[in-house]
């Protein structure tokens, strides 16, 4: 549980402390099951902001490494920032003001949330494109998935390297709805440590990852 403080009258705040979900990690991607995001309907999604459930859809597609460098840097100095700060909440609204005021993407995460923002755009340097993702109230506020996740399209060879990625930083991979793939953590920094490992790696060789 949660560390509690007193705060103001009456009022207590909340210390962030690390969350493991109630999720099995498992790796199994289904290349039968999976599809790729066409141009037209990347354009009608970027143009309409929904796509495959998501209806806060915006196209993060294309970022090379150097943004990915860039990604875990802000993401984690946000990390640091609330993981220390005494109450949670508090240091959350404060950070959201901040974002809703800056001027570079990503300072404001690329809209994304804590915890997942660097893994998103790491699928992306990937080759993948990036749909939807949660962090799963793992920072903060109110989020409705049960763990932090990012889901997204990507070609077989893509999904290949990918996988091999995600079993290097040991976290879940597996076939979702509408052709999609989904990453997912069993703790709040599974994901940064997953977008660490494929800004090492840069690419891996697709017979390394293993996808029915």
């Amino acid at each position: 549980m949660p560390e509690m403080h007193s705060h103001g009258k009456g009022k207590r705040s909340m210390r962030w402390h690390l969350k493991t979900y109630d999720v099995e990690i498992v790796r199994d991607l289904d290349s039968a099951k999976l599809d790729e995001l066409g141009e037209a309907q990347a354009e009608e999604a970027a143009e309409s902001g929904y796509l495959a459930g998501n209806k806060m859809y915006s196209d993060l597609r294309g970022f090379g490494w150097g943004d990915v460098e860039l990604a875990i840097s802000v993401e984690q100095k946000i990390i640091d920032r609330l993981s220390q700060a005494n109450d949670l909440e508090a240091a959350l609204d404060d950070w959201d003001e901040e974002r809703f005021s800056a001027t570079e993407p990503a300072d404001d995460l690329w809209g994304l949330d804590v915890g997942v923002a660097a893994a998103t755009i790491a699928l992306s340097a990937q080759g993948a494109a990036p749909v939807g993702s949660c962090n799963a109230s793992g920072f903060g506020g109110q989020h409705q998935a049960s763990y932090p996740y990012v889901a997204f399209y990507a070609p077989r060879h893509v999904a290949a390297k990918i996988m091999a990625l995600a079993e290097l930083a040991q976290v879940g991979l597996t076939s979702g709805a509408e052709g999609l793939a989904v990453l997912f953590g069993k703790t709040d920094i599974d994901l940064i440590k997953f977008a660490r490992l494929s800004l090492q790696q840069g690419s891996i060789e697709p017979d390394k990852g293993v996808i029915r």
